[in-house]
């Protein structure tokens, strides 16, 4: 089977390249439990609760929620080591490690966003149509200033 066989250096390296990718944790699914230092976190649950608090978090909510991140990126650290120094790997493992990273970092922005306060739908849309007019203006400059650039030529 293709997923019991060793995972080379290139399949090694391109799994860390892809978990550098901006939006790689899109669309990735938070781990149900991460064990840290001998702690089990149920990391979906909790981040479902301080989502769901985001805006009207205590102070000492918030301080969790910070040391739990921290103690997050450490167990992402961890993981990508593993992922890049582990020689007897096997693709299926590197997978779910992966998998697992992804998800831990799809925790880590909620949680690292918990400060932000909450916006209500219509304000989340009024910004989207904003940052799309925005987007629009651009395309429209650019396209118009690529045609100020040859329109001297074509006089001449």
């Amino acid at each position: 089977m293709k997923e019991d066989r060793l995972l080379s250096k290139i399949e090694r390296d391109n799994y860390i390249i892809r978990l550098q990718k901006e939006f790689a944790s899109t669309g990735a699914t938070i781990p149900d439990s991460v064990a840290i230092d001998g702690k089990t976190i149920r990391l979906r649950t909790y981040v479902f609760e301080i989502l769901k608090k985001k805006g009207n978090l205590t102070p000492e909510e918030q301080e969790e929620a910070d040391r739990t991140a921290a103690l997050l990126q450490k167990k992402r650290r961890e993981l990508v080591s593993t992922i890049a120094t582990a020689q007897d790997m096997t693709q299926r493992e590197a997978e779910e490690l992966f998998n697992t990273i992804l998800g831990i970092d799809r925790a880590l922005d909620t949680l690292y966003r918990i400060h932000e306060p909450r916006s209500s739908a219509q304000e989340e849309a009024k910004k989207a149509k904003v940052q799309d007019g925005r987007r629009w203006l651009n395309l429209v400059k650019k396209i118009y200033s690529r045609g100020d650039e040859k329109a001297p030529r074509e006089r001449s």
